[in-house]
């Protein structure tokens, strides 16, 4: 029971640490050197800290990503310095997972959207009619939100803190067939919820909680981020397409 406190005291310690990085970061993007690379530095901040915390068994954590951010062999680090061949063998590897975890996501999708979308129509009461407008660059916009968003944010909250949390929680719950934690899902939703909130003190971001849930959920049915990764940068291209075409 003492390790369980002083684990969860830990763990909750480095989300304290990373919030108030990302807040530091955040109130830089006004100067005009800094704030076009404020973002970047966000999610690297996420990232190499997820990275740096799961490296001993990124399998257990999902950010394994079909092998993708397995440690390399020291052999094979030797022969290849720059890395190149083992990062080109790594997305050969995990182009298989990659591809089943997108269709996960595409299913999820296809149940969940057309529901958000009647949800944000009644929350808005948009005054015009739908008329679609896609962001400038898609592709550049939905490449940014996969790498620079969603990558590093599920590596921290439904790779590091969910799968920490849940290891120190022994009741099981099952949510529409998926067994869950229960304490350990609402808690990191509540988390990332928490930290949206304070880099931009607006009641309506506290609403990222649910996205959160859902997203927690399909890393716990899937036992890695792929799914949830690829379902939160479709999420963000969503609503903001929505956004652009009714608002």
């Amino acid at each position: 029971m003492a390790q369980a406190r002083a684990s969860l005291r830990r763990t909750l310690w480095v989300y304290v640490l990373v919030c108030i990085a990302v807040f530091g970061v955040t109130r830089l993007e006004a100067l005009p050197v800094v704030g076009p690379y404020a973002h970047l530095v966000v999610a690297a901040i996420f990232l190499l800290t997820s990275i740096r915390l799961t490296r001993r068994d990124p399998g257990h954590y999902g950010v394994a990503l079909g092998g993708l951010l397995e440690p390399d062999d020291d052999d094979d680090r030797r022969a290849d310095p720059l890395g190149l061949l083992d990062l080109g063998r790594a997305i050969r590897n995990a182009l298989p997972s990659a591809a089943a975890e997108l269709g996960v996501a595409v299913g999820i999708a296809a149940v969940v959207f057309p529901l958000y979308a009647g949800g944000f129509y009644l929350w808005n009461q948009p005054a015009g009619d739908f008329s679609l407008t896609l962001p400038p660059n898609i592709a550049g916009f939905a490449l940014a939100q996969l790498i620079v968003v969603a990558l590093p944010e599920e590596a921290f909250f439904r790779g590091y803190l969910q799968s920490t949390l849940s290891d120190l929680e022994t009741t099981r719950l099952r949510v529409l067939g998926v067994k869950l934690a229960p304490g350990a899902w609402l808690l990191q939703a509540m988390l990332f919820a928490v930290i949206h909130f304070a880099v931009e003190p607006h009641p309506a971001r506290l609403a990222v909680f649910f996205p959160a849930l859902l997203f927690g959920w399909a890393r716990a049915w899937r036992g890695g981020i792929g799914a949830a990764l690829a379902l939160h940068a479709m999420s963000n291209l969503y609503s903001e397409i929505l956004a652009r075409s009714w608002l």
